[in-house]
């Protein structure tokens, strides 16, 4: 046989029909997944399309619940969008997990080489994830059965999941833990990886804050792991800043959120206030994320090994507009020692019965810290008491480039030798290259 022409290293891959939403990389192949409007893509490295699988229009109704497909709904049926809010690789079960808005949040799962659909659970409430339409709301972890204790059990991964619910508190929690099973049509697909009478692998948003603030929402920007820990960066609706302003303004916060991956009862819930200031201008409005392992001029200048992760966010200025923030961004870099030794200290403080637990928009009231001798290290991972926790102060991230014209909206990095190289996307359609040099931290 003649040998086959190799493929280009670049290319460009362009729709004409759709938007594109979503993106992800097969660690291993190479192959690349885009998620849009009504369609899955799959691509080679180099951008040409080697599959496609579509995903709607359906008929539906926002209004109904269930969907339609299970059990008849007195609103009228219309052909609606499936605009891809998640798209995962579950290299466990050797599938795609993509999931959209059609039918109160039903996912996908779809065979890696071919993205033949294997299934589509959607007949239990636990298979509707949200409804919500912004294809920006949502972000998800995938811990594999061989990580913590979940190692000796039978059965597929977990999927951390975070989505922004529309106001839909009685249907969908916020953040949740979702069984990942073998079988794609299991009526235990999706289930809560724990539930007894009292608690739960979930987080819903009260109903009395969506009383006094009905636009609450949580949208979770980005989500990952590190070590023994499940994070996610949300954006989020300041109760504080937006109550006490008198023209009717909403601002927003970002948090970062973590848990450990072992947590069923989800007793180690810890957000904290993230942010970044340069030149005396505050930014809090966070846009992207991306863990990086830091190449060796990074991890000497930050004094650090090069296997503990760092964090590069791209936030906008200020506290407003989140649906059509300001042009003006900055990235910047955080280290997970940095985070994670503020989270530490906050939990020592409440177990020294210093303080109130501090977590306005879930508790509704402020609890104290109780006082409990206990020995809290780098795997503590929660008590019933003492929780959920709420950070006291923002953390402050490094500033590394800012840019006031065309605003960045994406970030990813890599290694390149000993150094840290940093891609941002902007807004405008401009890509943007940045070096780290030790001087910057």
């Amino acid at each position: 046989m003649a040998p086959t022409k190799p493929q280009p290293e670049t290319g460009i891959y362009r729709v004409s029909d759709t938007s594109l939403t979503h993106l992800t990389v097969h660690s291993r192949t190479g192959d690349v997944y885009v998620g849009a409007v009504n369609r899955v893509y799959k691509l080679y490295a180099n951008l040409t399309e080697l599959r496609s699988h579509m995903t709607g229009p359906v008929e539906d109704n926002a209004k109904c619940y269930p969907p339609p497909s299970v059990r008849a709904c007195a609103h009228k049926l219309e052909s609606s969008d499936n605009v891809n809010k998640l798209l995962l690789v579950d290299y466990a079960g050797n599938r795609l997990v993509a999931c959209g808005s059609i039918w109160q949040g039903v996912c996908q799962f779809l065979r890696l080489e071919d993205l033949f659909k294997l299934g589509e659970p959607h007949h239990r409430k636990e298979h509707y994830l949200s409804g919500a339409r912004e294809a920006d709301g949502m972000a998800g972890v995938v811990v594999e059965r061989t990580e913590g204790k979940w190692k000796n059990e039978k059965g597929g991964s977990r999927l951390f999941i975070g989505a922004a619910i529309d106001g839909k508190s009685e249907y969908f929690p916020t953040l949740s833990s979702r069984k990942l099973v073998a079988d794609e049509e299991s009526v235990n697909m999706f289930s809560l990886v724990y539930q007894d009478e009292f608690v739960s692998s979930q987080i819903k948003i009260p109903s009395d804050t969506l009383s006094l603030y009905p636009a609450f929402d949580i949208y979770y920007v980005y989500g990952f792991s590190s070590r023994t820990y499940i994070y996610f960066l949300t954006l989020q609706l300041d109760t504080q800043l937006t109550q006490m302003d008198a023209t009717g303004e909403k601002f927003f916060t970002s948090k970062i959120v973590r848990m450990c991956s072992n947590d069923t009862e989800f007793y180690s819930y810890v957000e904290f206030p993230l942010g970044c200031t340069k030149d005396g201008v505050e930014y809090r409005l966070v846009q992207s994320a991306y863990k990086h392992r830091p190449g060796r001029m990074l991890a000497q200048a930050l004094g650090l090994s090069e296997d503990e992760d760092v964090l590069f966010v791209v936030f906008s200025q200020g506290q407003k507009n989140r649906a059509n923030p300001p042009q003006e961004t900055v990235l910047c870099l955080f280290t997970l020692h940095q985070i994670n030794l503020a989270m530490r200290e906050r939990i020592k403080s409440c177990y020294r019965g210093e303080g109130k637990l501090s977590l306005p928009w879930l508790l509704n009231k402020e609890l104290p810290c109780i006082n409990t001798p206990k020995q809290i290290g780098d795997d503590f991972c929660g008590l019933v008491l003492n929780q959920p926790l709420g950070g006291l102060r923002v953390i402050e991230g490094t500033p590394l480039y800012d840019d006031r014209v065309d605003g960045m909206g994406a970030v990813a990095a890599y290694t390149y030798g000993d150094h840290s190289v940093v891609f941002v996307g902007t807004r405008s359609g401009h890509l943007k290259k940045v070096r780290h040099s030790p001087s910057l931290c």
